[in-house]
């Protein structure tokens, strides 16, 4: 039969154990969830898709006002 000191030990072990597994669990979960919102968030601010800036750059060049109209 052990003693109770020995067990009293190995659960001082096990429990500080399970700790730890917990804070590596939890700084896993933070860092997977820094990265999910990384990836949500756009890099650059304004540019919602790739080409976006050839877009509203075509789209401007589209819309500037014409050449003003000639008087006879």
């Amino acid at each position: 039969m052990m003693q109770h000191t020995t067990v009293q030990a190995l659960g001082q072990a096990h429990l500080a154990e399970l700790r730890t597994q917990a804070q590596r669990d939890a700084l896993a979960r933070a860092a997977r969830q820094a990265r999910r919102a990384s990836r949500r968030r756009p890099r650059h601010p304004g540019s919602g898709h790739p080409g976006s800036g050839i877009r509203s750059a075509v789209t401007a060049w589209a819309r500037r006002p014409g050449p003003a109209p000639e008087s006879s």
